[in-house]
């Protein structure tokens, strides 16, 4: 996080924040951003999904042969104009814990053209099944047939052509709700060159600014009502009012946008974790929509509200509410939602931006503030109350710098912290750092993002490149080395499987893992865990 303490509110609650933070920072780490660019700028668009961990089942000369020389060109484009890692920046992901990737969704990215004689389409898709979020995180990229729906209104859902790696890709996939996380309308969302259409996210307006201060506080009701919609709602369920409360919609200009996605549809719904808001009058001209808060099932046979076109911009509220500042952002969002601070961005300046990105180990350090690029030796700004503070590692220890205190104040302030009394900011980010907790909780959330290069990079950069990886504890049980070993075994499971071989082996999951802590600052119980420590740097 910033400096600052960041703002509570009811959209964006603690454990939805840290999740998405951790997501941002791990899931798609500077080291990523840096490696994708540089494959993009030479138009190597395989070499760029390789390293965004983005498996490529495509081969465009079979969609040639069998679909046409103009949809293999569409195919080509899309691919060529495709981010990976603006992609699985925001693919929807899990609102706790380490932020990791929805298991078992089908994102619809780009609509080829006709397909077949039941006037279906071909469709360019990302696939996160859960044998590719057990080799680390990773995504699937594929073309499928869309086969049309029979109720009126509703778009057609994917299908696996026959291929029979295809098939077991998709087995237990939740196609149904393709619909849902459809980004065919919204390239921005994975399109280089379209990504500056997201600055349409922004709160530019006095009314869109209100809307928001309105959800923050909670005041629902007077959000909808602002925003020109009546609303119901079952008053006598405290958990619907709960959830309305946090629902992260985007209710400035909502209407518009709905009618823009859905032009024949009167009534619509969009759908959010337990619950539905069910959308009528979308198409008179006169009078205000109604919204009506409703169980899932209320809604059945309804056309479905892509998430892209209802949902707030989680990396807005990050920004807004000091969660992150705008250096942290991917470089092509940051250019799109902050075009007052940054220039557009290219695949360059991305480059350049993530391989400058410094510090990003102590990003989750308690207190800190941001790490002190100029100085000689690690250095980190520490906000130590209301002033701000440098610990530095001198000496093979971290001590602090700025910190100074008078012999006797200093001895109170060990006593209390020896007596269990809390230490101060300084005293207590140098405990932390001193006992190497930062590294290993580090690994572990890399670990949980399936990004082995990092770990290995990390704990070698710190311990010394003998270290041991099987000797090193993680939090959450086992050790560095054997979340290592079952990633690497997934990721060949998943590579047979992508290479024919339908038939997938029984092996333990790395998923099966307790997820890490999110509060960095507690240390968790090491009963019955070897107390071997190392020296960190």
């Amino acid at each position: 996080m910033t400096g600052t303490e960041p703002v509570r509110t009811a959209i964006l609650p603690d454990t939805r924040a840290r999740a998405a933070l951790t997501a941002r920072r791990h899931g798609v780490p500077p080291t990523m951003i840096a490696a994708v660019a540089e494959r993009r700028a030479i138009g190597d668009w395989r070499g760029a999904c390789a390293a965004a961990d983005v498996d490529v089942y495509v081969n465009p000369d079979t969609v040639r042969r069998r679909y046409g020389a103009e949809t293999a060109e569409r195919l080509l484009g899309s691919l060529r104009g495709l981010a990976p890692d603006l992609l699985r920046w925001h693919l929807p992901r899990q609102g706790h814990g380490a932020g990791e990737l929805l298991a078992e969704v089908l994102t619809p990215l780009a609509d080829l053209g006709a397909a077949g004689a039941d006037g279906g389409g071909l469709l360019l898709a990302a696939l996160t099944p859960r044998i590719a979020l057990d080799a680390g995180q990773r995504i699937v990229l594929t073309v499928l047939e869309a086969g049309t729906r029979r109720r009126a209104l509703l778009r057609s859902w994917p299908k696996a052509d026959g291929d029979p790696v295809k098939q077991a890709l998709l087995a237990g996939v939740r196609t149904r709700q393709a619909e849902r996380y459809d980004l065919v309308r919204n390239p921005e969302f994975w399109n280089a060159s379209q990504a500056v259409d997201l600055a349409a996210m922004r709160d530019g307006t006095a009314e869109a600014r209100e809307l928001a201060r309105l959800q923050d506080a909670g005041e629902f009701e007077a959000a909808w009502q602002l925003a020109g919609f009546s609303l119901s709602h079952d008053a006598g369920l405290p958990s619907r009012m709960r959830w309305l409360a946090a629902l992260p919609v985007r209710l400035s200009g909502l209407a518009e946008r709905v009618r823009a996605a859905l032009p024949e549809a009167d009534t619509a719904v969009l759908r959010s974790g337990t619950g539905a808001v069910i959308l009528s009058g979308l198409a008179h001209d006169g009078g205000a929509p109604h919204a009506h808060a409703v169980s899932h099932h209320e809604a059945r046979g309804l056309p479905t509200i892509a998430n892209a076109v209802w949902a707030r911009s989680v990396d807005v509220d990050l920004l807004r509410h000091g969660f992150l500042g705008v250096q942290d952002l991917h470089p092509l969002v940051a250019s799109a939602l902050a075009t007052d601070l940054m220039p557009l961005s290219s695949p360059e300046a991305e480059a350049e931006a993530g391989s400058e990105a410094a510090g990003w180990l102590y990003q989750a350090v308690p207190f800190i503030a941001e790490p002190c690029s100029d100085a000689a030796v690690p250095t980190l700004w520490i906000q130590c109350g209301a002033a701000r503070h440098r610990v530095a590692y001198v000496d093979g220890t971290w001590q602090p710098i700025d910190h100074v205190a008078g012999a006797a104040h200093a001895a109170r302030e060990s006593l209390l912290h020896r007596l269990g009394g809390p230490a101060n900011p300084c005293m207590q980010a140098t405990l932390y750092l001193s006992s190497g907790r930062h590294v290993i909780d580090l690994a572990e959330s890399l670990l949980h993002h399936g990004r082995a290069a990092e770990v290995v990079r990390v704990v070698t950069a710190h311990a010394g490149a003998q270290a041991a990886l099987d000797e090193l504890d993680l939090p959450a049980g086992g050790t560095v080395g054997e979340a290592l070993a079952t990633l690497h075994e997934n990721t060949l499971q998943l590579r047979m499987l992508l290479a024919g071989a339908t038939r997938q082996r029984e092996t333990p999951s790395y998923r099966s893992l307790p997820t890490p802590m999110t509060n960095p600052s507690r240390r968790p119980s090491r009963k019955g865990v070897s107390s071997r420590t190392h020296r960190w740097t």
